[in-house]
């Protein structure tokens, strides 16, 4: 409703072909609407299609392509499988800047759009069938203003008298509150993928923090300001609601947020994902059937009202680690404190696996092993997931960190407790979040986060790269004599790459918090030294080694140069306030 109350999904997200649905409206005395298809962050141009919601809601089948004026019809072929991510640049997800835009139905068979084609060069205004795509030419402007073209016409809009859409009156609240939430029976959506009825035992309650600040540094693995390897937002855990036997849920959530739903089992484990988004207003009511149930199936036939009903909504349970952010640095690493750095940290971590807290370039030593090191399942946004969650297939279900935490792990055999597996999983389930926080102390470095940067003098928050040459930073003088020497090693010690947005293959190999203990230390100093080296591996002999020492010596004014500007994920930051102006051009 145009007040914000029932909020539902109108149309999936689950395919990358077409990549935008935009612009779409209502065809009249149908249950239709015709839409523009078009690349993410691209014009809303392309070719028109109608969705007819009666043949599915996240299926591509509900889509019948009206026009062919972009070359995208090879790809809708794609896509099939939930982490497809093969349409790039081209196609798809490209912007057609003389396609169709602005479509505007009149009547069951015509609509007005805005189109410009070959020759015209400029949109002009056209009539087109709703039925065969075909066009005929109504109105082009002729006048030159500004440019060597004719000026262009876009979103037309019929003068004709329109029935006022039926809404139900008045606005809801805007403060906080809470909204109470119906799922009839979780198994419904899950059985069908292999899930036991039984196995689901609780529901956890998750939102996304909107972004605090603009985007005007360079971004790191796409992000800016950086918060993980995979999740783009902070997550929020606001807490778990029980489901009962029958598979019934009955809680409050906080309202007026975007919130999502996670299944999970007796141990706390993801065993589905909701990978869209539900909301509610506060003193609203909602149901749902099931979880990832078909959203054309009707309801369980009955007069009685759910037994579940009968008795008051459930509150969240707080975790005992807390609600709110999601915080690797505060709620995962003393775990790993506690359990795991007796045997993995330092020279003598068994298989290089270091679960140390301390500082990289980015992030820290455990969380660049976790996630790099393949030892926990997440995905990166821009490469999946294409679909709905699989059931058991995701998070901390697969993951091989969970076998672990699971088992007597190591030679001394300590079982990690019960809230603390359950504290892991919340963060591997919540797409492995680093930041808890939009805040940033190192604003315009790349992803906002970068140790091996700084802002250069001058160069404040209004600042404009567009018109500087996004000159905004430069690199640490350390950095350069790094390089240097890394030049002179036979590639034994790798570089630093200077920028660049996508750096995500790179693992930290400098100890910011412990220079000494930098895996490129270690890996590179004979075992008889105390480091990890043998033989051909070995380019330091010892710790006398001159070129050990000058290493050093760099590796420590880079430590220094964290400790002088804390980051944000370390005592005694002091966040630099931004501007927030989403409606500027960044």
């Amino acid at each position: 409703n145009p007040n914000g109350r029932q909020l539902k999904l109108y149309h999936g997200n689950t395919f990358r072909v077409p990549n935008i649905v935009c612009k779409a409206r209502e065809i009249p005395g149908t249950k239709t609407v015709i839409g523009v298809w078009t690349g993410h962050h691209r014009q809303p141009m392309g070719d028109l299609a109608i969705i007819d919601r009666r043949k599915g809601l996240e299926t591509r089948e509900s889509m019948c392509k009206l026009t062919h004026v972009t070359p995208v019809e090879k790809e809708l072929a794609a896509g099939k499988n939930w982490r497809f991510s093969g349409v790039g640049g081209s196609g798809a997800d490209s912007g057609y800047g003389s396609a169709f835009a602005d479509p505007f139905p009149f009547s069951s068979e015509y609509s007005l759009v805005a189109y410009a084609g070959i020759k015209l060069r400029r949109h002009a205004i056209w009539v087109l069938d709703n039925t065969t795509g075909q066009t005929a030419l109504v109105y082009k402007f002729t006048k030159r203003t500004n440019s060597r073209f004719p000026d262009a016409c876009f979103s037309p809009v019929p003068l004709s008298v329109r029935d006022k859409p039926a809404v139900i009156p008045g606005d809801c609240p805007q403060n906080a509150g809470t909204g109470t939430f119906l799922v009839q029976d979780v198994y419904q959506g899950l059985l069908e993928q292999g899930v036991k009825r039984g196995a689901v035992k609780q529901l956890r309650v998750m939102s996304q923090s909107p972004k605090k600040y603009n985007t005007e540094g360079f971004r790191f693995n796409d992000h800016y300001p950086q918060i993980g390897k995979g999740s783009y937002y902070v997550k929020l855990n606001h807490g778990t609601a029980p489901v009962d036997t029958d598979g019934a849920a009955y809680f409050t959530a906080p309202s007026n947020r975007e919130l999502y739903f996670i299944a999970l089992d007796a141990n706390g484990k993801e065993i589905q994902r909701m990978g869209s988004v539900a909301q509610i207003t506060t003193g609203e009511t909602v149901a749902c059937i099931g979880c990832h149930e078909n959203r054309l199936k009707p309801p369980k036939l009955g007069t009685e009202r759910m037994s579940r009903m009968k008795r008051p909504p459930d509150k969240l349970t707080t975790p005992p680690w807390g609600s709110g952010p999601v915080n690797y640095v505060t709620q995962v690493q003393p775990i790993l404190d506690k359990y795991c750095i007796k045997c993995h940290s330092g020279a003598k971590a068994k298989k290089g696996i270091d679960l140390t807290g301390d500082k990289t370039r980015f992030f820290s030593l455990s969380y660049e092993t976790l996630t790099h090191g393949g030892l926990v399942t997440y995905y990166y946004i821009n490469k999946g997931p294409n679909g709905v969650f699989p059931a058991l297939g995701t998070g901390s279900w697969v993951s091989k960190l969970t076998t672990l935490l699971e088992s007597n792990h190591g030679e001394h055999k300590v079982k990690v407790d019960d809230v603390s597996r359950r504290c892991i999983y919340a963060w591997i389930d919540a797409n492995v979040p680093y930041y808890a926080t939009w805040e940033m102390t190192r604003p315009h470095t790349l992803g906002g986060r970068d140790a091996y940067s700084r802002t250069l003098p001058g160069k404040g928050p209004t600042f404009s790269p567009q018109k500087d040459g996004n000159k905004l930073t430069e690199f640490r003088p350390w950095v350069k004599r790094y390089n240097d020497l890394a030049a002179q090693s036979d590639k034994m010690i790798g570089k630093i790459s200077i920028g660049g947005s996508n750096l995500f293959g790179q693992r930290g190999m400098i100890n910011l918090t412990n220079p000494a203990a930098s895996p490129i230390f270690l890996n590179l100093l004979a075992k008889s030294a105390g480091g990890r080296a043998e033989g051909k591996k070995v380019y330091f002999t010892n710790k006398t080694d001159p070129k050990y020492i000058k290493l050093l010596s760099i590796l420590k004014e880079a430590a220094a140069g964290l400790a002088e500007l804390p980051r944000i994920d370390m005592p005694n930051a002091k966040a630099i306030p931004q501007e927030r102006n989403f409606g500027r051009v960044f």
